[in-house]
């Protein structure tokens, strides 16, 4: 088995307030690892387990996932960063979504809990006929989301899926998105 992964980038629309909150939001949580992580964390494993419990005080409410991604962001900037303190007014624009918590809906809506009682919702706009047809195939179960990047008006997606590229039966699947690519 190959996990084969497309990834396309969609405008978006965030539909409520929640997801605008949400942007903003996690800036602060990335910002909370930053303020957390000393010169002797250098790997992400140290840097998580020992503030994970912290993380979960600080943030009571909030989905442990998000705890998860935006220390991975944390440590990406602290390693790119060469350890060097980063402070604050770095300007992250972005969240990044655990494919665990978020669902595609209906009408391309992207849904995923912020906390334990609020979620957010974004509007795909799909532009290309490949991404009408990664939406509609996902909402098939065919396709699994990956972690996602989101900004205010985008939305980085990954789509996977696991093929045997050795049976005698291709992915038809597969074989349709590549037709329509190609037009």
């Amino acid at each position: 088995m190959y996990k084969f992964v497309l990834s396309e980038l969609f405008e978006c629309r965030l539909v409520d307030s929640e997801a605008y909150a949400f942007l903003s939001q996690f800036r602060r949580f990335v910002q909370w690892w930053l303020d957390q992580a000393c010169e002797s964390h250098k790997s992400y494993d140290g840097l998580r387990d020992s503030y994970y419990s912290k993380w979960r005080e600080d943030w009571s409410g909030y989905s442990s996932q998000h705890a998860q991604t935006s220390s991975l962001v944390a440590h990406g900037m602290l390693k790119s960063a060469n350890q060097t303190p980063i402070k604050e007014g770095w300007g992250c624009s972005f969240a990044v979504i655990s494919p665990s918590i978020v669902k595609l809906e209906e009408k391309d809506l992207l849904v995923f809990p912020t906390s334990l009682t609020k979620k957010a919702h974004i509007r795909l706009i799909p532009k290309t006929a490949t991404q009408r047809v990664l939406l509609e195939q996902t909402q098939n179960r065919y396709w699994k989301l990956g972690q996602i990047l989101l900004t205010d008006k985008w939305c980085n997606i990954p789509f996977t899926r696991y093929l045997d590229l050795t049976a005698e039966k291709k992915d038809t699947i597969i074989q349709e998105l590549s037709k329509i690519s190609l037009v």
